[in-house]
């Protein structure tokens, strides 16, 4: 057996992840092209207008996705800040959200003085459950806000199905979940208006930006006019309700040229990667299923996870009185990238929420809804509130296992295997700096 590297052995893990984010040949010639015309064409460092690199990228998401209409944007909150715009959501309405998410999932409804509500989780896919939704809906909620979290397709069918009886738009928050499909069908084609990222660590990356699709012209029309200069607004309004506020008092919410250019550039190869990283997590997943107090992630039955991030699940009942705490500790020390999990406390739970304090000042955008003191209690989502508290585990830099990373992913299982077959040690030094303590 061999000695933990926490007590002083070796570490299972020598091999380093791949760099990620990172640019290849394509995109480095695409950009000296693109240095090179800006000589001559100045939309390649100016988006104002829309144009040029920019708008090259646009109708590229439109034809990729099979979409009407696609407007870049800065980032993915300001993505899903300019959809929720578009969809109607104003002072004192409610949204309904996912509690298990990172922040700026929830944040872009708070900037538009929207009021999330929020819907639990289902136990495996860690997406919102559509029961849940159902359960969450009243008569101010003006939108449903579906994140694919970690990659993981929401159960977008039933989801659906409950808007449309209910005349509420769906917005896809598809950062972390380019290139996963549900059904058949690519995550991004399945609401009223999906978003994308394109920042640090994602599928594909520009460095910063992100994307919004619609079919919806006026949606189109309402994106354009929140976020965009009013050289494009004049342009693309025709909407005879939006043509009189065509202005410059608006948002700065603009991609950049050059990152519309890398980008552009590698999503050529949007599937190639995908289909490397699921072969890279299914082998640690196979590998995980016979190891001890972790459980691998869950990919339900007719979707294809992207593995954004991979989430898997500490299991109390295996690990014979150590701690997660203290697993994790262990994993770490073998030279794993591993955490206690990515999102650790449901968004209702964390202190802006409880105190009703946001940037705005004054309470809001809470006192702008009557009813909202009696939102955010413990035990409002016990399903995400249980896999934070317990269970939840993150194995980091997922999105980087491009390519044949079997060896690294062996590596990987080792340290598992190691940690599972060290646990009466491991327990011993976790009584030892408790007595210490």
């Amino acid at each position: 057996m061999s000695r933990l590297a926490l007590l002083g052995g070796d570490c299972a893990v020598s091999l380093k992840e791949p760099v990620w984010p990172r640019i290849g040949e394509p995109e480095i010639a695409a950009l000296n092209e693109a240095i090179e015309a800006s000589q001559t064409d100045s939309t390649y460092f100016n988006s104002m207008s829309g144009e040029g690199p920019v708008a090259e990228f646009e109708a590229s998401m439109e034809r990729f996705y099979g979409r009407e209409h696609a407007i870049a944007t800065s980032s993915c909150a300001a993505a899903l800040q300019v959809a929720l715009y578009a969809a109607g959501v104003g002072a004192g309405d409610e949204v309904i959200a996912s509690p298990y998410t990172w922040g700026q999932t929830v944040s872009p409804i708070l900037h538009q003085l929207g009021v999330p509500v929020f819907a639990d989780i289902d136990e495996d896919s860690y997406c919102m459950n559509p029961a849940a939704i159902e359960a969450a809906i009243t008569e101010r909620t003006k939108a449903i806000l579906v994140v694919h979290i970690f990659g993981h397709p929401a159960d977008m069918d039933p989801i659906m199905d409950i808007a449309r009886q209910h005349d509420l738009p769906v917005i896809e928050d598809c950062a972390q979940a380019m290139g996963a499909k549900y059904k058949g069908r690519a995550v991004g084609t399945l609401g009223d208006l999906a978003c994308f990222s394109f920042g640090d660590g994602k599928q594909i990356i520009g460095g910063d930006g992100g994307c919004v699709l619609t079919d919806n012209d006026l949606f189109y029309q309402r994106l354009v006019a929140i976020g965009s200069h009013t050289s494009r607004q004049e342009r693309d309004i025709s909407d005879p309700e939006l043509t009189p506020y065509i202005d410059s008092l608006t948002y700065t919410f603009r991609m950049h040229p050059i990152a519309a250019v890398i980008v552009n550039a590698q999503l050529d190869f949007l599937e190639q990667w995908h289909q490397e990283r699921r072969r890279n997590h299914h082998r640690l997943s196979a590998g995980l299923a016979d190891i001890l107090c972790i459980s691998p992630v869950a990919e339900a039955d007719g979707v294809e996870h992207c593995f954004h991030i991979y989430g898997p699940s500490f299991v109390p009942g295996e690990a014979e009185g150590v701690s997660r705490e203290t697993y994790v500790a262990a994993i770490e020390a073998e030279g794993l990238p591993f955490s206690m999990g990515y999102v650790r406390d449901p968004i209702y739970l964390r202190k802006r929420f409880q105190d009703r304090r946001y940037f705005f000042g004054g309470g809001m955008p809470w006192a702008a809804h009557p009813g909202s003191g009696d939102l955010y209690k413990r035990g409002d989502c016990p399903v995400a509130e249980r896999r934070c508290a317990d269970t939840e585990l993150q194995v980091k830099w997922s999105s980087s296992l491009r390519g044949d990373q079997s060896a690294l992913v062996d590596q990987y299982l080792d340290a598992f295997g190691k940690v599972a077959e060290n646990l009466e040690e491991l327990r011993d030094w976790q009584r030892q700096r408790a007595g210490a303590a």
